[in-house]
């Protein structure tokens, strides 16, 4: 087993051993935010990402961590959405869109083909004059 390494905490900056991504003071207080937002959730299923974020004082962020992460399953919460990394339209899981996606891999693919295209031209030839 490695040993643990000092760090800074990176919420609030203060040094800590490393067993966790947090110190213990912030691991506390996110696991009181996550039982005030699961309460929350138990008591209004039908509430939306805002609207939970107001009433619990918990921002818009740390409850997207507990979707993204596993602890909250927003099929189980029909309004509960939280907005696209990159276009900010509202999704249920993961953290990007479909359309977004298929923008990437798109733009991936091409990136590919152009990439195989020069290759080709290369191949086999002298270069006898560079730019």
């Amino acid at each position: 087993m490695a040993a643990a390494k000092l760090g800074n905490c990176p919420k609030c900056r203060k040094l800590y051993l490393r067993i966790r991504d947090i110190c213990e003071d912030c691991y506390q207080k996110q696991e009181e935010d996550y039982l005030m937002v699961a309460s929350y959730l138990r008591e209004n299923p039908g509430t939306t990402i805002q609207v939970l974020s107001d009433e619990t004082k918990v921002s818009i962020a740390l409850i997207r961590h507990f979707i993204i992460i596993g602890r909250i399953i927003t099929t189980q919460f029909q309004n509960l959405s939280y907005p696209c990394e990159t276009c900010g339209n509202m999704i249920k899981t993961g953290k990007i869109c479909s359309t977004c996606r298929e923008k990437i891999n798109l733009l991936t693919t091409n990136d590919e083909n152009s990439n195989n295209n020069s290759d080709e031209k290369l191949a086999g030839g002298y270069i006898t004059r560079y730019l």
